[in-house]
């Protein structure tokens, strides 16, 4: 009887050893946003994972020599993220950002900008002259040439626009996207991936290239191209991001790792190197 005893005492006594080595403690209790997601790191000990639960995400992430670190999606709301670690639980937050407007706008804004790079000089400029549709009346008041031409006129711009489109399809943008961070394009030397919410509005871009291809002058400049038209989709001004882009990378350190964030009409652009 007193072996039992004694092996009991041993037995409770590990579990409360057990229990008091657990920890679970995040570096703050609100998160902001970096990139498309917002990191929530902290110290954790006495399990292997920390688990998750957000609105734009659930999963786990390995406890790494006492510390963790998990990425959640940033959302349009402001979040409230469940963690746990063993019997340990803590609840943090996650700020909310400002919504791009919808994704759908934004990728069809962007696919047109796309297209319209791919059509013929002339074409581009008779579009850009902006002259209006002419009315019913207008039309009857024409002669039958000046109807023939017109109609001819259209027909051309029709069949350019479809050729164009076809052309580019491998470089535009699928018209909805799934909820989170998903990839939305790649093409090559490039890949463009989206935050979009439950809702379907976007929250922002991100355009990854290899380092290489900013040392060399036309890689450098296609990548300029794309975030140009990115920021455009969304409201920025394509001129003036592209030309505070060539000055950047013109300014840039070797030892710096990012570049000095670009605004253009209440977007911003940041560009970093790893």
């Amino acid at each position: 009887m007193k072996k039992m005893m004694t092996a009991l005492s041993v037995v409770v006594l590990t579990l409360v050893l057990a229990a008091c080595g657990q920890k679970l403690n995040a570096n703050k209790t609100t998160f902001k946003q970096y990139g498309l997601v917002s990191v929530i790191k902290g110290d954790a000990s006495g399990a292997k994972a920390v688990h998750y639960r957000a609105d734009t995400a659930t999963g786990s992430s390995k406890i790494n020599g006492g510390t963790f670190a998990i990425t959640v999606p940033i959302s349009d709301k402001k979040q409230t993220v469940h963690l746990t670690a063993g019997d340990k639980k803590q609840t943090v937050y996650v700020e909310a950002a400002k919504s791009l407007g919808t994704y759908k706008n934004s990728a069809n804004k962007y696919n047109q900008a796309v297209i319209g790079s791919a059509l013929p000089k002339s074409v581009q400029k008779q579009m850009q002259s902006g002259q209006k549709q002419p009315t019913k009346a207008q039309i009857a008041a024409m002669t039958p040439q000046q109807q023939q031409a017109m109609a001819q006129a259209a027909a051309t711009l029709k069949n350019e626009l479809a050729k164009a489109t076809a052309a580019t399809k491998a470089q535009q943008l699928p018209t909805s996207a799934t909820a989170g961070v998903s990839q939305v394009l790649k093409t090559k030397g490039q890949t463009v991936r989206a935050n979009v919410t439950k809702d379907g509005n976007l929250i922002g871009y991100s355009l990854m290239v290899p380092v290489k291809a900013m040392k060399n002058k036309q890689e450098a400049e296609k990548f300029g191209v794309t975030m140009a038209l990115l920021g455009n989709s969304v409201g920025a001004d394509a001129k003036t991001v592209m030309k505070k882009f060539a000055k950047a990378v013109k300014n840039q350190n070797k030892s710096q790792t990012t570049m000095k964030t670009i605004k253009s009409n209440g977007v911003k652009f940041d560009v970093g190197f790893s």
